[in-house]
């Protein structure tokens, strides 16, 4: 989370606190619980009110079937992050395995998993109850999974009060870097963006699809000052990261946040915040989310 500001967590404030029919709706509310984090032995539940904890809010039954289906569904079977991801390679579905993104679905929207996938949902509602104004960013969407819940998000929750711009940068193309994976990891404009009618989000005014190589289409935002209420990053790379922690870190507001999603298992990544950090002089820590990720 970005700690340039202060404490301003509504689950640490009283119901006396609030107008009255506020408080009667927090009551009835279901208990409030923190998002595990870490990974392994560190894999821990934090408490409300604490820097590290992320509201982990119950799923409707739409978000539920939404989630699961973004994430691949359980009959569509398994790839590794070796072999090629054809049929011929396809294993049976593991849920422990998908719920932390460590495989790849074959037919799903999103290879980040369950885990992370609720992380990025808890993150905007966090936003939306804070009142943190800006857009919702994605640098590095694959088959748009991440977006389509962000956008589902800011349709269907009783949260979203607020209207905001919903960013969703990539590529759309074949990459460098990624070997014989890259035709698997390759997905055009096109694609992504019938993947949003598909769940009936494509025609949202202030769904904004921005494609090109990072160092190209951030540029206009280094003298942009347009908050991002949430940004995500999923870029591999050094230079990926780089060249959008320079652009738009500062875009982000008190009480923002800001997504990881390779961190913890890519070293560059890590150098590449570790070295952003000390040169612009941040008190930020990660929270890990888990083997991969943090916030």
């Amino acid at each position: 989370m970005n700690e340039k500001a202060v404490d301003m967590y509504p689950q640490t404030i009283k119901n006396e606190e609030l107008p009255a029919d506020k408080a009667e709706q927090v009551g009835k509310e279901e208990e409030l619980v923190c998002m595990e984090i870490g990974w392994m032995e560190t894999r821990k539940q934090t408490n409300p009110g604490n820097d590290d904890c992320l509201l982990d809010k119950k799923l409707d039954h739409y978000f539920l079937l939404l989630i699961t289906t973004l994430v691949g569904m359980p009959n569509a079977g398994s790839c590794s992050t070796g072999p090629l991801c054809v049929p011929r390679n396809f294993k049976p579905y593991n849920a422990k395995v998908r719920q932390f993104g460590n495989d790849w679905p074959p037919y799903g929207f999103t290879m980040v998993g369950r885990e992370r996938l609720m992380n990025f949902r808890n993150a905007i509602l966090e936003v939306n109850q804070n009142n943190i104004l800006g857009a919702i960013a994605e640098f590095g969407v694959w088959r748009g999974g991440g977006m389509i819940m962000a956008t589902a998000v800011q349709k269907h929750s009783s949260t979203a009060t607020m209207k905001r711009d919903l960013y969703v940068f990539d590529a759309f193309g074949e990459i460098k870097g990624y070997g014989n994976k890259a035709s698997f990891l390759s997905v055009s404009l096109e694609e992504v963006q019938n993947h949003f009618r598909y769940f009936g989000l494509l025609e949202e005014e202030n769904l904004h699809f921005v494609e090109g190589l990072f160092n190209n289409t951030v540029v206009e935002w280094v003298t942009r000052d347009d908050p991002i209420a949430v940004l995500r990053v999923d870029g591999n790379f050094y230079s990926s990261y780089q060249d959008v922690l320079y652009a738009v870190y500062e875009n982000v507001p008190a009480g923002g946040i800001v997504i990881f999603d390779d961190v913890m298992s890519h070293p560059g990544i890590m150098k590449c915040w570790e070295d952003f950090k000390g040169d612009q002089e941040l008190p930020e820590n990660l929270v890990q989310i888990d083997k991969h990720s943090a916030w």
